[in-house]
């Protein structure tokens, strides 16, 4: 785990970030994304994660695509495939394949548009499809249910998103129910780099819970806008988590990535 005095200075890092910062959603999430009717929306991102104990550790790459595209003003929806690939240091084993598939869709519950803010709730449901290769995925059906939240003064913005997911809801592999919930938080701001406001550096701030393991995640990042594309990184640093005896516990993790709205 991270040093306590290091980890009181990524604290403080990140509420500077927050106090200067003058961006478009979250990075880690994709329940955010919401393009306009009638409009599209592609994701695609590369993200690199690590668990270790003292005797292994465990890196895994993922590549998810995602595409999105606004039903109406107020219903939308979004798809995503996801290629993974596991390795172990105590093993020359590899395992690697296309996840499961996974649905969500979203809706309008309250906007409020107003001169010097705007404010919106939007709940979504999703779920995975358990047809993903057999060397990533258990095959469990694992449907979600979720609420995004949205508050942007001017050039600030807050989003914040929850959602619970329910664990092999078909008892498959247990009849032990292990439901979790995880609430991600993002503070973003817009600084414009030309005089038309056309591109923009987008500083965020995440901070990423689940109860699973009581873990939390302070995730520092940024993206660069350019009209209809953006692209974006964020380094997502464990700062708590229970332990247990010879538990693999999380290590830093990097995700790096592209969107673009046509």
């Amino acid at each position: 785990m991270i040093h306590p005095k290091m980890r009181r200075l990524l604290i403080l890092v990140s509420f500077l970030l927050l106090a200067f910062s003058s961006a478009f959603s979250q990075i880690s999430t994709d329940a955010g994304l919401t393009p306009a009717q009638d409009r599209w929306i592609f994701r695609t991102q590369y993200r690199a994660m690590g668990m270790e104990n003292s005797m292994m550790k465990m890196n895994t790459q993922m590549v998810p695509v995602v595409l999105g595209y606004g039903i109406t003003s107020g219903v939308s929806i979004m798809a995503r495939a996801m290629y993974m690939r596991r390795s172990f240091s105590n093993s020359e084993i590899v395992n690697s394949g296309v996840n499961d598939f996974y649905l969500l869709s979203k809706f309008r519950l309250f906007r409020r548009n107003t001169a010097t803010y705007s404010f919106g709730i939007a709940p979504f449901v999703a779920s995975n499809i358990p047809m993903g290769s057999k060397d990533v995925s258990n095959r469990t059906w694992n449907p979600e249910i979720g609420l995004n939240f949205s508050f942007r003064p001017r050039f600030f913005s807050v989003d914040l998103s929850t959602r619970y997911i329910f664990h092999d809801v078909l008892e498959k592999l247990t009849t032990e129910h292990n439901d979790r919930y995880a609430i991600d938080l993002a503070f973003s701001g817009k600084i414009p780099i030309n005089a038309t406001s056309s591109q923009v550096i987008s500083p965020v701030v995440e901070f990423n819970h689940s109860s699973s393991n009581n873990l939390l995640f302070i995730s520092p990042g940024a993206s660069f806008l350019s009209s209809s594309f953006g692209i974006e990184a964020l380094y997502q640093i464990p700062v708590h988590e229970s332990e247990q005896a010879n538990q693999m516990v999380q290590t830093a993790r990097w995700i790096v990535g592209l969107k673009y709205l046509f």
